[in-house]
């Protein structure tokens, strides 16, 4: 590549960096638990969001669970920490392996921060976000996504693992399904903080891409007996525990609408017009993702239907 280039695209980089780090908003969610929204990038149909990331600090350091899409979201979130404070950042957990959630992490790795995340997860991780990251590229360009290039973790978590890195217990839970293979959240039990990921969405329609149904219904019978006082997902508003039984009726809702339609012959094609749950109209994500979401149950309730006539 050409010096002037690669200048070029360097320069671009550094402005597109200080524009995300000054654009990076800062919730308090408890005592030492922060949660950070990263800004959305590209144009028109192609504008696209980080995951939402929380870091939580103990006499040890500091904790992140995600890592924004690109190289440059872990460059600004790392920056944001360091104004906020001189505590060394210790591990990064990424919570599921979705492209706006994970490209940060580079930039853990490269300052000697290891990156943690379920076996699952990382096999999902390694063998499909090439394509991911090639994509991202093309929507966003080359200085938006420089650095950035897919994760190998340095650590894989376990269920019910205890987490000691910041020097205050984090315990992992992964359920064996739900939003994603390997999906999992971060309980601070000295906060009753849940860091949900993807696994619990609040007011915003999930992803259902990777999903189990049942799986996921289990997972959210088990995250809402943390009782937990505050609950921070990837996608949606920060809320309590209160907030999963919403998802949850999303889930069923769309499960028995679906259902109702195939019983009355609606075919595949007819599915857009007819699947619509104005209930959830209003929450995020509804017109990005329902309609996929009730294509994927028709599926999936199609195959099951043949498969025991």
């Amino acid at each position: 590549m050409p010096m002037g280039r690669i200048l070029a695209l360097v320069i671009a980089a550094a402005c597109i960096l200080a524009n995300a780090a000054a654009r990076v908003g800062t919730t308090r969610v408890a005592e030492g638990v922060y949660a950070l929204q990263l800004p959305a990038r590209g144009q028109g149909d192609d504008v696209l969001a980080p995951a939402r990331v929380t870091y939580i600090a103990g006499p040890r350091g500091v904790v992140v669970v995600d890592s924004g899409m690109s190289h440059l979201d872990g460059e600004a979130i790392l920056a944001t920490i360091r104004r906020a404070t001189q505590a060394p950042v210790r591990l990064a957990i990424l919570t599921h392996p979705s492209q706006e959630a994970i490209f940060g992490a580079t930039a853990f790795q490269e300052r000697g921060i290891p990156v943690a995340m379920h076996r699952d997860a990382a096999a999902l991780v390694s063998a499909r976000c090439g394509a991911c990251l090639q994509r991202l590229r093309t929507v966003l360009g080359d200085a938006a996504m420089g650095g950035t290039r897919v994760v190998v973790p340095d650590r894989l978590l376990e269920d019910d693992e205890v987490v000691h890195d910041a020097g205050r217990p984090l315990r992992i839970l992964a359920p064996p399904a739900s939003s994603a293979p390997g999906a999992i959240a971060v309980l601070d039990e000295r906060t009753g903080t849940l860091v949900a990921g993807s696994i619990v969405s609040i007011r915003a329609v999930p992803d259902l891409r990777d999903g189990s149904g049942s799986g996921w219904r289990a997972a959210l019978d088990r995250l809402d007996r943390t009782r937990c006082v505050h609950l921070v997902p990837a996608y949606g508003s920060i809320g309590s525990c209160a907030d999963i039984a919403p998802l949850a009726r999303y889930l069923d809702d769309l499960e028995q609408a679906v259902a109702s339609l195939l019983a009355q012959g609606v075919d595949l094609g007819e599915l857009d017009a007819k699947a619509d749950l104005p209930a959830y109209a209003s929450w995020m994500r509804y017109s990005d993702l329902h309609r996929a979401n009730a294509a994927r149950v028709y599926l999936r309730l199609e195959r099951a239907q043949l498969a025991h006539p």
